[in-house]
């Protein structure tokens, strides 16, 4: 099975869109764009104030609004239509909405990935002319918001100060942010909401790893021990943990917060916020991690497809509730397969054409049972060589751990369900 998928993605490997780098002179162009394909003949039913628009709030809308990450706005069919043609191949081609899981390895709940017939809605409303509709029909609720999308947290704590972000900015900034709690509490589930949309590419929230009785049973081995609890990206919603099934969160711990900034062009400011949810009781469940990973692995210069392998065995009986791969910039494939007792294989997930600042936590729609002694394997591919965009070495150099950043080259991350222990 190993084989056939990587054949199948050397056959199809991800090559990232371009799109991004005709913005500029797209903008320039969108009246005169406008004025001719409003003349196309009209020859369909769909309409976008009807039926297009209620696909874009569901999949599209969380990146493409006003003053969001992205200029290009699909939030009303004048802001739409002009990329009509552009938004038909985006979709066809699966590269929008972004998500790199591959479709039939591993099923997942917070896929926002678009079913086949709204995808023939779309390409039914572009190829017919696409029409506007009735002004009546465009919905009058408001499509976007900046609530809470789990409803009000039990706990909100904003990032330790404003930050100022610089019309130039694009980089990284990692804050800790004290939870203040006496005792031990049970998390169901984490958020993060952004104060400013248009700045904010992605996050991730860490549980800093303090000695503990309730210290998760891990193989971690990443330099400064953390754990991750939630990663965030635009459009992407929270998910909160199988009813009956709770993290502990160790008294007074710190969270670790990674935001990726990216300015919009303008200077602007951002205090996000992280909003904890909390199980009243303990529950009979608890959520712990098996993280597979290794500090000493090198990838040889010039190497267009090296393998890496991780595998660890699973000592008792657990759920797989969710997974997160996580690979640094030269990755083109990433898979996570179990082997069972009865001698049985699955893929967990399979992933291609990741990008560092885009690797969510991916939540399995139906938990994953690990019977004892079942081997979970990652096997992924690395491209060291001069056509990858990503290598930060020109002539290409063999890379270890420590040459690219503090965070590993490789690692995953597989929460589990297990019994609750005292």
């Amino acid at each position: 099975m190993r084989n056939t998928i990587f054949k199948d993605f050397i056959r199809s490997r991800f090559i990232s869109h371009p799109l991004y780098i005709l913005l500029p002179f797209a903008f320039c162009l969108l009246p005169f764009a406008f004025k001719v394909l409003a003349h196309e003949p009209i020859t369909t039913k769909v309409r976008f104030n009807k039926e297009v628009i209620r696909v874009f709030e569901r999949s599209c809308l969380g990146c493409h609004r006003p003053n969001g990450i992205t200029p290009m706005s699909l939030a009303t069919y004048e802001e739409a239509r002009p990329w009509a043609k552009a938004i038909k191949e985006e979709m066809l081609e699966r590269r929008m909405p972004v998500w790199h899981a591959v479709k039939g390895y591993g099923e997942f709940r917070n896929a926002p990935l678009l079913t086949q017939r709204e995808i023939d809605l779309i390409v039914n409303w572009v190829e017919g002319g696409a029409p506007k509709g009735d002004d009546k029909d465009y919905p009058q609720k408001a499509l976007f918001s900046n609530n809470w999308t789990l409803g009000k947290p039990d706990m909100v704590l904003p990032l330790p100060e404003e930050q100022k972000v610089a019309s130039d900015t694009d980089e990284t900034r990692t804050f800790k942010v004290a939870i203040n709690s006496s005792q031990d509490r049970w998390l169901r589930a984490i958020d993060l909401r952004p104060i400013n949309h248009a700045v904010i590419l992605s996050a991730t929230i860490y549980l800093e790893n303090k000695p503990s009785k309730a210290a998760p049973d891990s193989r971690l081995q990443t330099p400064d021990s953390r754990l991750v609890l939630a990663t965030w990206m635009p459009g992407q919603q929270a998910v909160a943990l199988p009813e009956g099934t709770a993290r502990i969160l160790p008294a007074n711990s710190n969270l670790v917060v990674k935001i990726h900034y990216r300015s919009n062009g303008e200077e602007s400011k951002d205090r996000s916020e992280i909003g904890l949810y909390f199980t009243p009781n303990k529950p009979p469940r608890q959520l712990r991690e098996v993280v597979l990973t290794d500090a000493t692995v090198t990838i040889p210069a010039n190497a267009a497809a090296h393998p890496l392998k991780l595998s660890h065995t699973v000592q008792d009986e657990a759920e797989a509730v969710a997974i997160r791969p996580y690979a640094h910039p030269l990755i083109i494939s990433f898979q996570a397969s179990v082997y069972l007792p009865d001698g049985s294989e699955r893929v967990l997930i399979w992933t291609r054409g990741s990008k560092y600042d885009w690797q969510p936590t991916y939540y399995f729609k139906h938990p994953v049972t690990l019977p004892k002694g079942t081997r979970i394997e990652v096997t992924a591919y690395f491209d060291n060589s001069e056509n990858n965009a990503a290598n930060p070495h020109d002539p290409p150099k063999e890379l270890r751990w420590a040459d690219i950043s503090q965070d590993p080259l490789c690692t995953l991350q597989v929460s589990t369900n297990r019994g609750t222990t005292d």
